[in-house]
């Protein structure tokens, strides 16, 4: 198969393309998605789990449009484990209470480092920084869903803007029985 998808259809006669999506972020593979008249199909290039091996994978999935009778879309937030968070928090109080203590002096500090005397404050800072990600930090995944009458095909998207704007353009234009 070649990247371009459009190289890789034959279209009927009274087929016409009317989007083509070719820059998608899918998470951990590519993936392209062609809308016409009568059909919709989605080409994926990457790893994939196959047998409980990861393994190279080129799939070509065309669904029929009056065989959808379902098409979801959603954008998945998750947040850390909350033991994360949990030591996300002690690394950051404790980094704020070591940066106190080596400001006030209680804190013994050698003297090898002349030129570069408030480099202890970065790596104060820079441990807070660490924590405040492990508190605060959330993941976002875009979903397709789409169901026809024998197959249910899921896909899984990074989410930017782009990506958005792909598929609400899709799920416009579906129109599920």
């Amino acid at each position: 198969m070649k990247k371009n998808i459009l190289k890789n259809i034959t279209l009927d006669n009274r087929e016409k393309i009317y989007k083509d999506f070719r820059k998608l972020n899918a998470k951990g593979y590519s993936c392209q998605i062609v809308l016409t008249t009568k059909r919709l199909i989605i080409y994926s290039k990457g790893l994939a789990m196959s047998r409980g091996k990861k393994s190279k994978q080129k799939r070509m999935n065309e669904i029929d449009l009056n065989a959808i009778h379902r098409l979801e879309y959603y954008i998945d937030y998750v947040k850390n484990n909350i033991w994360v968070r949990l030591i996300g928090l002690l690394l950051t109080v404790g980094a704020i209470a070591a940066g106190y203590f080596l400001y006030m002096g209680s804190i013994p500090v050698p003297a090898s480092i002349p030129f570069l005397p408030y480099s202890k404050y970065a790596a104060v800072g820079l441990v807070v920084i660490i924590g405040l990600i492990m508190m605060f930090n959330i993941r976002k995944t875009l979903y397709l869903i789409i169901e026809a009458v024998n197959s249910k095909t899921t896909l899984k998207f990074d989410v930017n803007k782009y990506n958005e704007v792909a598929i609400r353009y899709l799920a416009s234009k579906i129109r599920p029985n």
